[in-house]
């Protein structure tokens, strides 16, 4: 399956009105509705699959295994609860797969799976990050493209402040500031839904 020649880092803002209406379309087989979800989940759940699997290449297909059978149970699926439900549940179980199916796993990889694949508190609180990770990705749309740009340079590329001013002929300063800017602004709208999270740990690399 393709993905569509999208920035990976956008996806549309959409209302509790909206995830119906895609539960619906999806329920129904629209291709549109599957495209929706892998614009806002794919680069959530690659990342999680990226952190268990420590292989870019495999966590991209891990994730396309995902989208493909959600796909297939598409007629399956009754709301948007339901889709999110079945998406983290199986990206961690197809990272498990892969894991067993290699004949050495490293000392990190059977760490790693028995810190977030089998303790349930654990794998909450990745669920979590992806839910913050996913209210991120909504309100960056409402960013100036500029601000959203650095934004991404800085928090989702990892470029230091040197190479974003280089790259936007722009000074540090005037980088520094916009990120302190954006940081400030998202602050203020997750706060509102997840109180006890440090937005600052959860962009950290």
């Amino acid at each position: 399956m393709r993905k569509k020649n999208v920035n990976p880092y956008l996806s549309p803002g959409m209302s509790p009105s909206q995830d119906l209406h895609i539960a619906i379309q999806l329920k129904n087989k629209d291709p549109e509705a599957l495209q929706s979800l892998i614009h806002l989940y794919f680069p959530i759940l690659c990342r999680f699959a990226r952190r268990i699997l420590q292989d870019k290449a495999a966590a991209e297909d891990a994730t396309t295994d995902v989208f493909v059978k959600l796909w297939q149970k598409a007629p399956e699926f009754d709301d948007s609860q339901h889709i999110k439900n079945f998406l983290y549940r199986s990206i961690r179980n197809t990272c498990l797969n892969v894991l067993r199916s290699r004949q050495r796993e490293e000392a990190r990889h059977e760490t790693f799976t028995d810190i977030y694949l089998h303790d349930e508190d654990a794998f909450a609180r990745e669920i979590l990050q992806a839910e913050v990770l996913a209210e991120i990705r909504k309100e960056l749309q409402h960013f100036t493209p500029r601000l959203r740009e650095i934004f991404i340079m800085a928090y989702f590329q990892q470029l230091s402040n040197e190479e974003i001013a280089q790259k936007l002929n722009l000074s540090n300063q005037t980088v520094r500031n916009q990120k302190a800017s954006a940081l400030s602004l998202l602050r203020k709208k997750i706060r509102a839904k997840f109180p006890l999270l440090l937005l600052s740990q959860l962009l950290l690399p």
